[in-house]
C-alpha cells in the first residue's frame, strides 16, 4: 500500500513527458518561446523598401503564432548597409536588405546589374535578368561566399537619375566637371566619371550636410527617395532623368538562423516573401511615379535625353563596359549568361 503513490507519480510522469509540449519542436512551449529575428534596414521609416520589410515582418511573426519575433529596425539603427553584410556573416543581426550596389564590395560579381547593359533600359529587361539564370547566379555566389540565403526575390527601388543643386543640365555634356554623389557601388562610380563628372561615393546620412554646405553638386537617386529625404529643401531643383541604372534589395538572412527554421516556417518564409515581392514592386513603379509628380509640382525642373542622344549615350558607355567589368573584377562567365540570355528577351509591346 504505501508504494502505490510512488507507482502512480511515475506513471504521471512519463505520460507528461509525452505531451507535445515536451516534445523536441513540438507544441506550445517553443512557441511560448519567440526567436529573435531583427532585420537592419539603412532607409528612412515612411520608404517604400521599409515599408514593404515592415508588412512581411508583421505576417511573418502572425502566421508563426509569434514562434520568430521578426522586427526591423529602420534608419541604420542597428548597422548601415555598408556594415551588415558582416554583421549578418558575424551572426549578431538575422536579416538584412541591402542595396545591389553595396554587395560588390563582397562578391564583385554583384556589379553586373550596375553596368552600362542596363543603362537606359526598361524595367522589364531588368526583371527578366534578375529574375533568370543571371539573378540565380548571383544569388547562389552570395550564398556561398558570404555565408548567408538569399529567400527570393530581390525589392526594386525605382530607376536612379542624377539630380542637381543648379541647372539646368539638358544633356549628358552638361555633367562634366560636376560633383555627383552616389551610394555605393565602384560602377557608378565608374560609370559617372566616364560621362565626364566627378563621382563621390557618401553615405545617406552625410548627403545633407554635404547638400547645404555646397560640396557636392548633385547625386545619383530616385525620385521618391529626393522626396522622402526632403531634398529639394536642401537646394536639389534639377533632374536629369536618364535611367542610369536600376537600384534593387537582395534580402540576405543569416544561414545558421535559416537552418534553425524548420522545412515549414522556411517554405512559409518564401512564400510570404514572394508575396511581398509582388506588391513591392508594384507598390514602387506607383511610388516613383506618384513622387515624380510631387516634385515637380513642387518646382523640380526635369529634363529627358532625347532617344537619340540616349541610345548615342549608352553606346559609348558599352564601348568601356568591357574594361569596367575587368576593373570590377566580374567573372566572365556572368558576361556570358548576360549576353546570352539576352537573345530571348523581348521588350513590352512586341
Amino acid at each position: 500500500m504505501k508504494t502505490a503513490p510512488i507507482h502512480l507519480f511515475v506513471l504521471a510522469f512519463l505520460t507528461l513527458l509525452t505531451l507535445p509540449e515536451f516534445l523536441p519542436g513540438g507544441g506550445t512551449l517553443c512557441a511560448s518561446e519567440p526567436r529573435p529575428f531583427r532585420i537592419s534596414l539603412e532607409n528612412a521609416p515612411d520608404h517604400l523598401q521599409v515599408l514593404a520589410v515592415r508588412n512581411f515582418a508583421r505576417r511573418l511573426r502572425q502566421e508563426t503564432g509569434g514562434a520568430i519575433a521578426a522586427e526591423v529596425f529602420p534608419s541604420g539603427t542597428l548597422f548601415r548597409d555598408r556594415d551588415v553584410v558582416e554583421a549578418l556573416h558575424r551572426g549578431v543581426v538575422e536579416m538584412a536588405v541591402p542595396g545591389t550596389w553595396q554587395l560588390d564590395r563582397f562578391v564583385p560579381d554583384v556589379a553586373v546589374f550596375l553596368l552600362p547593359e542596363f543603362f537606359g533600359r526598361e524595367l522589364s529587361f531588368v526583371h527578366y535578368h534578375a529574375d533568370g539564370p543571371l539573378g540565380a547566379e548571383i544569388n547562389r555566389r552570395l550564398e556561398s561566399r558570404l555565408s548567408v540565403v538569399v529567400p527570393g526575390r530581390w525589392f526594386d527601388l525605382g530607376h536612379g537619375h542624377l539630380f542637381f543643386r543648379q541647372g539646368p543640365v539638358k544633356d549628358h555634356a552638361d555633367l562634366q566637371g560636376l560633383v555627383i554623389r552616389v551610394a555605393g557601388g565602384l560602377a557608378n562610380e565608374l560609370r559617372i566619371n566616364e560621362l565626364g563628372a566627378q563621382a563621390v561615393t557618401i553615405a545617406w546620412g552625410e548627403v545633407p550636410r554635404r547638400l547645404d554646405r555646397g560640396q557636392m553638386d548633385g547625386l545619383l537617386t530616385t525620385f521618391e527617395t529626393v522626396r522622402t529625404g526632403g531634398l529639394q529643401e536642401r537646394g536639389i531643383g534639377f533632374a536629369l532623368e536618364d535611367f542610369q541604372y536600376m537600384p534593387q534589395y537582395i534580402p540576405l538572412v543569416n544561414r545558421r538562423t535559416w537552418e534553425s527554421l524548420t522545412r515549414e516556417e522556411q517554405q512559409l518564409f518564401r512564400e510570404l516573401w514572394e508575396e511581398e515581392v509582388r506588391h513591392q514592386r508594384q507598390a514602387a513603379v506607383l511610388a516613383q511615379e506618384t513622387a515624380r509628380r510631387e516634385l515637380v509640382r513642387q518646382g523640380l525642373e526635369i529634363h529627358r535625353p532625347e532617344p537619340r542622344q540616349q541610345e548615342q549615350t549608352r553606346g559609348r558607355l558599352m564601348e568601356a563596359q568591357p574594361d569596367f567589368a575587368r576593373r570590377l573584377g566580374i567573372d566572365p562567365l556572368l558576361l556570358e549568361i548576360l549576353q546570352g540570355s539576352a537573345g530571348g528577351y523581348e521588350p513590352p509591346g512586341l
